[in-house]
């Protein structure tokens, strides 16, 4: 029959064993794709010890390689660590029986009947045990007890595919249908199972009564595991924007490198070229004088050579009287004369000599030269905090606790000074010292006072958000009022962004305002130029050296960067057990990094530059509760709490 030739051709060339010849045993395929029994595989391996001393598995068939997993196991479990192969293994499963019909595959002939030499005709199949049956065996089939719970489907009808045929499972102790879960045992049994093993278990139910249950299990598990990919997957890019931030400072700093090593050689070179002119400055002056007399003596030399061949000539001629000519020059001095004049020629030569003299031997420092170095700085360790000193702010004429809302530092005259609103006293206060005493300084004023910002070297402004108006004082260190201005709106939130120009947030209506010096609205932004509203309470504001400004939004919780035209920078917006219950006061480090007060959550958080997270500065374990303001200044970190009574101040270590 066709389908028993078609299966006979699959088992030969698929599901044979190429080493035994056999049917699959335990089959295994190499990284090469070919597949042998453990047990075939593992004989062979046995015998290659080329193969065993280069810790791999040898195919037998295309001799490739295949690394063994754990090399530092013993040989004869090398091939145990191969993964079985279960594609192999399903066909061996699958095809482990036939169907049996006719060549043509019009007729179907029961496999009980033909296996006793009957032809009875087929009628039915069992699913479970993939056999075609007529109608007496199939009534059999059902009556025995190991096989009557199998699915029996008439031949023409669709096999189901949710809870028959290979999706039944049987039970390895009794052979019968597992369709019945033991909740007290966690485990799936049978209907022997239930009367014998489980008869005393309370909470033994049917798998159909558990399907809305297991379901519902299962979609809570995809979901979480969903959710985890979604976490990965946003580590995974993170890391990638690491990686990137990683490239762009390589390559910023490799420029850096660059720079420093082409000024160097800048320098180098300068002097090289002074050096070189000042020595053909000196060897040309020196040079020069030899010129002129060497061609002094060229033309006494000349002359030397003319005497000569005139008294050779004389000589020669034999004439008395040109011989008495020369005579008498010899005689008057004229030649002895002419010969003494080369001795004037050497005694006004000099000889001199030129060197080179190093200095600090600059040889010596061509491997210990340093031009930089490379420092490696983790957020880790931008910033880490001791705590220094607590400045108490309470003063003798305070009818109420302190509630320092907002601070700032000034240096006036060498003398650092600590300003504080105090909302509960209405009051703004100066601490500092002098001459070695502590001093303090009040100014008092009809409303309270919320936000106070440095405008300049010794003047500070203070907003009232309870009326409109904006205050200027002059600090001397002692508090001194210079002007008040009425505003059309009550703002909270103030800083400086120059000396002309300032930040001012208002609560109603929810905006930021840019101010000049006159105190004039020289622009609103109520509405990202994003398209997004982040601005609720802007309480707290403050510039960063690029000129963006950073505010912390206790009614959105969350942090933003703008500028000063309304266009959105960056926002951290946390979720979950990083969320911002209500965000307060706002600073920024010398490198940059921004430090945020968490009033809900007792903690100071830290941020980059752009916005991200990095880990939480201050916690309630370091003794800080509800915190309102924070100013970093000089390396030191002013921390102010809601109605306390000090401002407490944290020596930040910083690497430059």
């Amino acid at each position: 029959m066709a389908a028993a030739r078609k299966l006979e051709s699959l088992n030969e060339n698929f599901l044979t064993c190429s080493i035994c010849t056999e049917g699959y045993t335990d089959p295994c395929t190499l990284t090469c794709g070919h597949t042998f029994c453990k047990g075939c595989l593992g004989k062979f391996l046995k015998t290659r010890q080329d193969a065993i001393r280069a810790k791999s598995i040898l195919c037998p068939y295309c001799r490739q390689m295949t690394r063994a997993p754990r090399p530092d196991r013993p040989v004869e479990e090398w091939v145990k660590q191969i993964k079985p192969s279960f594609l192999i293994q399903g066909l061996l499963d699958t095809f482990g029986s036939e169907k049996v019909t006719d060549e043509d595959g019009s007729e179907k002939l029961c496999a009980s009947c033909t296996q006793l030499g009957d032809g009875t005709e087929a009628t039915s199949l069992c699913q479970d045990c993939d056999v075609i049956l007529c109608t007496r065996c199939s009534n059999i089939h059902t009556s025995l007890p190991v096989t009557r719970h199998h699915v029996i489907e008439k031949l023409g009808e669709d096999i189901k595919g949710s809870g028959t045929g290979k999706g039944k499972i049987l039970c390895k102790e009794h052979n019968e249908l597992v369709n019945f879960c033991c909740k007290d045992c966690n485990t799936s049994i049978c209907q022997t199972c239930c009367i014998i093993s489980h008869r005393r278990c309370e909470s033994v139910v049917t798998m159909k009564s558990m399907m809305s249950e297991m379901r519902s299990a299962l979609e809570d598990n995809k979901d979480k595991i969903c959710r985890q990919l979604e976490r990965t997957r946003l580590d995974v890019m993170d890391h990638q924007r690491q990686t990137e931030r990683i490239n762009l400072q390589k390559a910023s700093t490799e420029l850096e490198i660059k720079q420093v090593t082409q000024e160097a050689m800048d320098v180098i070179k300068q002097k090289e070229k002074q050096l070189l002119e000042e020595l053909n400055e000196m060897t040309e002056k020196q040079s020069g004088q030899l010129r002129g007399r060497i061609k002094s003596g060229e033309i006494v030399m000349q002359m030397y050579q003319q005497h000569i061949e005139y008294i050779t000539q004389v000589l020669k001629s034999g004439s008395e009287t040109e011989m008495f000519g020369i005579y008498q020059m010899c005689q008057s001095g004229t030649i002895e004369a002419v010969v003494k004049a080369d001795v004037n020629l050497k005694t006004d030569v000099l000889e001199s000599q030129i060197r080179f003299v190093k200095h600090c031997d600059a040889l010596k420092y061509d491997k210990d030269i340093i031009l930089g170095r490379i420092e490696h700085l983790t957020y880790d360790t931008v910033c880490q905090l001791v705590l220094r000193d607590t400045i108490d702010i309470r003063i003798h004429s305070d009818k109420e606790t302190p509630y320092p809302a907002d601070v700032t530092v000034l240096v006036v005259h060498g003398v650092e000074t600590l300003v504080v609103t105090d909302y509960n006293n209405k009051s703004l206060k100066s601490f500092y010292t002098k001459k070695d005493k502590p001093r303090h300084s009040k100014l008092d004023f009809s409303s309270a006072p919320h936000s106070v910002t440095r405008v300049r070297d010794n003047q500070v402004a203070v907003s009232f958000w309870s009326h409109n108006e904006i205050v200027i004082v002059q600090v001397t260190p002692d508090l001194v009022l210079r002007s008040r201005v009425k505003t059309k709106k009550k703002y909270r939130g103030l800083t400086a962004l120059s000396p002309s120009t300032l930040a001012a947030g208002c609560w109603d209506p929810p905006c930021v305002d840019i101010l000049d010096v006159s105190w004039r609205v020289i622009r609103t932004v109520s509405r990202f130029n994003s398209g997004k509203n982040l601005i609720c309470n802007p309480g707290y504001l403050c510039p960063t050296d690029s000129g963006t400004i950073l505010v912390s939004d206790s009614g959105s919780g969350c942090v933003y960067c703008i500028t000063p035209e309304g266009d959105v920078v960056f926002t951290y917006t946390p979720t979950g057990e990083r969320g911002l219950g209500s965000t307060q006061g706002i600073t920024t480090t010398s490198t940059g990094h921004i430090l945020v007060a968490e009033y809900l959550g007792h903690k100071v958080i830290l941020l980059t530059p752009a916005g991200e997270f990095v880990r939480d500065l201050l916690t309630s374990q370091d003794g800080i509760r509800y915190l309102c303001s924070l100013m970093f200044c000089d390396c030191k970190l002013y921390v102010v709490e809601y109605n306390g009574n000090v401002v407490k101040v944290f020596n930040c270590s910083i690497p430059q």
